[in-house]
């Protein structure tokens, strides 16, 4: 009888919990998100907790003297890196 009391809860924990939403922007740097990430080495497992902290869609990195194109989104981060691949900066845009 104990047991089937339990039932309930043991199930109710076993259930799988849903991801959270995709950013969708517009994107936001703060200055808590710089202090974190400047400076800081990047690697591509930065890129889905800088899109969260941002609520940027889209990400890109900029390294020096890299061809860009200058249009505008209100979604996108940039990244900047400096030559040892350290972020140097965050930009919307």
């Amino acid at each position: 009888m104990r047991y089937l009391l339990l039932a309930p809860a043991l199930l109710a924990a076993c259930t799988t919990m849903t991801p959270p939403a995709a950013p969708v922007g517009p994107c936001i740097v703060d200055e808590a998100t710089r202090m974190r990430f400047v400076g800081a080495k990047f690697d591509s497992g930065m890129r889905e907790e800088l899109q969260a902290r941002t609520n940027a869609r889209v990400m890109r990195t900029l390294r020096p003297d890299e061809i860009t194109t200058k249009e505008f989104f209100e979604d996108r981060l940039n990244v900047m890196l400096d030559d040892g691949r350290r972020i140097d900066g965050l930009r919307c845009g």
